[in-house]
C-alpha cells in the first residue's frame, strides 16, 4: 500500500533530521505532488513551504522561488487559513529575502 502525502511527508521530514538531504527532498516532492492529487491542501503547504526552505538552504534560488510562490498559490479554504498561516508567512518572508 503506498504513503498517504502526510505520511511522505513525516518521512521526508525524519530524513532530513537525520541529515539525509537527498532522501528527504525526494519525498517532500513526493508528498507535494501526492497532496496535490488528492486534495490534501494543508499537506501541499506544508511540503511546499519545507521544501523551499530546504531549497533556500542549499542555494538553489530560483528553484525555491518557484517551490515557494507554489507554497502560497495552493487554494485552502477559509477554515484551513489559519492552520496554514505560519507556513504562508515563513514562505512570503523566504520570497521577501530572496528579492
Amino acid at each position: 500500500m503506498p504513503l498517504s502525502a502526510s505520511q511522505l511527508l513525516t518521512k521526508a521530514l525524519h530524513l532530513l533530521d537525520r541529515g539525509d538531504i537527498e532522501g528527504g527532498e525526494t519525498l517532500l516532492r513526493q508528498a507535494a505532488g501526492s497532496s496535490a492529487e488528492t486534495a490534501d491542501s494543508v499537506t501541499a503547504v506544508t511540503a511546499l513551504c519545507c521544501l523551499g526552505e530546504l531549497l533556500v538552504q542549499q542555494g538553489r534560488r530560483t528553484e525555491a522561488v518557484e517551490t515557494l510562490r507554489s507554497c502560497l498559490a495552493v487554494p485552502l479554504p477559509d477554515d484551513l487559513a489559519e492552520v496554514c498561516a505560519a507556513e504562508r508567512a515563513t514562505a512570503r518572508q523566504h520570497l521577501a529575502d530572496l528579492a
